[in-house]
């Protein structure tokens, strides 16, 4: 039986070479796929590799060769941010399309901004490719930017000769991902400002016309208010000591931090997350629609199920929904249906379990996960609308209730002074 040389990508993104005996190409790209792996680079070993087959048993995909255990971990490194990411492959993408070999594209890239992160990412991803590394690992090299999933798909891309369809899908892909992080940023602006906006007042009367209203009343001989006593011992207490409460606020912000991000708590924290009131639910929703985003996009591009699945794991960044869709993946691994596997999970609606039933029994999964994560999209966008519109009008009325007894105290002061001048 033949032996076929390759190069592959493991789903944290290094690079293995290897050997694996096959009958022809195909089943090499399958062999390999079904290891975990996503070849790119797959070609036919010479006659001594054939003699080294025999030996090694037909069936078996060999230990990949030590070369990369992981992405270099360089400060060099530059970072796109998303809209950066989305250019890049755009331009791309159309180069590609036009009909332009993948080395000139890149250097036409190049020409096309004289400065700044893109520039110098294409010029070091040119660089590689042209000293014959795949475009995939340039990617990875060159930016952190471009993860793990977004090399993998590449590399399918760059086996299975359909780059620029799957950098079109990418972009789609992408800009959804972008938006649907906005959406929650949004709604939020207006909240934030009339919250900064009401300290800001309730600041102003503490600390300047509430200590006028009181010497004027203590200078004829008044009585200011217990309300007014209690508010400015508590403005006086804050005035001495506010460093150690500063200093109190830093600790336990640290020490929330450093227990969240600790793995052995983060899943737990993650799982209360999503039960927090309005917010944990807009979390669980964003989820589906990013999930079914991913899959789509990976069975789209020919990817299997159970490595679509391991790479849809590592685009969730909620560690509990991250072991959640591990269960999925090996239960469907072990031959369980996907909706079986998802209603076992308890995180995902009866609505989409159900669309994805209909989709496997009728042989359609990709276009019923497209047609449900836009569906899921509309609903979280109500849902944001929803809670932005609950929000708002909470925020103006705890506003109002600080700036309007603020006014009461004042107003009180003052008729008291009044009252006070008027019996003499």
């Amino acid at each position: 039986m033949p032996e076929f040389s390759y190069k592959a990508l493991r789903n944290d993104g290094s690079v293995v070479e290897g050997t694996v005996s096959a009958k022809d190409r195909q089943e090499a790209n399958r062999k390999l796929t079904h290891a975990g792996m996503q070849p790119y680079q797959v070609s036919e070993a010479g006659a001594s590799s054939g003699s080294k087959s025999k030996k090694s048993g037909a069936n078996s995909v060999k230990p990949p060769a030590a070369k990369s255990g992981g992405l270099p971990k360089s400060s060099s490194r530059l970072k796109l941010s998303t809209n950066q990411v989305i250019y890049f492959t755009e331009e791309l993408s159309d180069l590609l399309t036009a009909g332009v070999q993948l080395e000139p594209a890149l250097k036409m890239m190049e020409g096309r901004d004289a400065a700044g992160p893109i520039r110098e990412v294409t010029v070091r991803i040119r660089e590689q490719v042209r000293d014959g590394v795949s475009l995939s690992r340039a990617m990875a090299v060159a930016s952190p930017s471009f993860g793990p999933l977004y090399c993998n798909l590449v590399a399918a891309g760059e086996a299975g000769g359909a780059l620029a369809d799957i950098l079109r899908r990418q972009i789609s892909y992408l800009t959804t991902l972008a938006e649907l992080r906005s959406k929650v940023v949004t709604a939020m602006i207006y909240p934030a400002f009339l919250f900064f906006v009401g300290a800001l007042v309730t600041v102003f009367f503490i600390s300047f016309l509430m200590p006028r209203l009181i010497k004027l009343v203590q200078s004829n001989g008044g009585e200011v208010p217990m309300m007014v006593k209690i508010l400015i011992a508590t403005t006086g207490f804050l005035k001495s000591w506010w460093w150690l409460l500063l200093l109190g606020v830093i600790i336990c912000v640290v020490l929330f931090f450093a227990i969240t991000r600790n793995p052995r708590y983060r899943p737990g924290w993650d799982r209360f997350r999503l039960k927090i009131p309005l917010f944990g639910n807009l979390q669980l929703r964003r989820f589906h629609v990013q999930f079914l985003e991913t899959l789509s996009n990976l069975l789209g591009n020919g990817m299997s199920l159970i490595n679509s699945l391991q790479l849809c794991r590592g685009s969730a960044e909620n560690l509990y929904l991250q072991a959640q869709l591990t269960q999925v993946g090996e239960q469907v691994a072990d031959g369980a249906s996907l909706h079986r596997s998802m209603e076992k999970a308890g995180v995902f609606p009866t609505n989409l379990i159900d669309m994805i039933r209909v989709g496997e029994q009728t042989g359609q999964l990709t276009e019923s996960l497209a047609k449900a994560g836009n569906r899921l999209d509309r609903d979280l966008n109500r849902s944001v609308e929803r809670i932005s519109a609950f929000i708002q009008p909470v925020i103006i009325v705890m506003m109002a209730g600080v700036v309007g007894t603020m006014a009461v105290l004042m107003v009180s002061v003052i008729q008291d002074t009044i009252s006070m001048l008027q019996s003499r």
